[in-house]
């Protein structure tokens, strides 16, 4: 065996061995111009970036919203704490998870290209469970309060029924009709909500003398509401599942 003995010129030049490659080699006229295109618009393209977008939005605005509430109810509620700040924090907290509730189920049930309406209504009602927290131990404010939620709570809901077409469920008109079922049953529960928190809060004002049980009752009552709509929305989120072969029993 015979060694090369030639001195090394530090300077010289010693190309690297060939690497085998499995990438297209790139160059300078291949790459995009600032600005252009890398996926042109086309029917399939707007539909399917309407899919992706459209109820991932939804979800992080309200769950945006509700870290906000939330922070807020501990950080009001520990402050003072007494029987009635506690109840009406527990039903506030239940009010929060039942509007995420609402929104994730509706958001895998119904898929539109959403307008400025769509992204108007999230912001409104959501934001009607931060001021809540302010009022925790004030019988006639968190009533009346509570009242104006599920009062804005029905209108968002009437929204959602005229605005669901039968093309969401395809030839499956039967889902359809169960999800306005649906709709109507939270609209007269939100009504009734709205109602009869409503008249606490008046006589919260109008009799002052004893406003721990009409802070209680309404608390009592928006935990009555909440539990209606998450019962109503787990039998008919089952029935349409089952329309479509999926398993999905209530309380599951």
């Amino acid at each position: 065996m015979t060694y090369d003995r030639r001195p090394v010129n530090p300077r010289e030049f010693i190309p690297a061995p060939a690497r085998r490659s499995h990438a297209a080699p790139v160059y300078p006229a291949d790459l995009p111009e600032r600005g252009e295109a890398i996926q042109a618009l086309t029917r399939d393209v707007l539909i399917r970036r309407s899919l992706d977008v459209s109820p991932t939005a939804f979800i992080t605005i309200i769950s945006i919203i509700q870290g906000v509430a939330l922070g807020l109810l501990a950080q009001n509620t520990f402050a003072r704490p007494s029987l009635l700040v506690g109840v009406q924090s527990a039903a506030m907290l239940m009010v929060l998870v039942s509007v995420f509730y609402y929104y994730l189920t509706m958001s895998i049930l119904l898929r539109w290209a959403p307008s400025f309406l769509d992204c108007f209504l999230p912001f409104a009602i959501a934001s009607l469970e931060i001021p809540g927290a302010f009022f925790l131990g004030n019988a006639k404010a968190w009533n009346l309060w509570l009242g104006a939620f599920w009062f804005g709570t029905f209108i968002g809901l009437w929204i959602t029924k005229k605005w669901s077409p039968p093309s969401h469920f395809g030839d499956e008109t039967g889902a359809h009709r169960t999800l306005h079922d649906l709709l109507h049953e939270l609209r007269l529960t939100a009504g009734l909500g709205a109602m009869t928190v409503g008249w606490c809060g008046l006589f919260a004002a109008l009799m002052p003398f004893n406003p721990l049980f009409w802070g209680l009752l309404g608390a009592a009552i928006v935990l009555a509401t909440v539990g209606m709509v998450v019962a109503r929305t787990e039998l008919r989120a089952s029935q349409i599942h089952a329309r479509y072969g999926v398993n999905r029993p209530p309380f599951n």
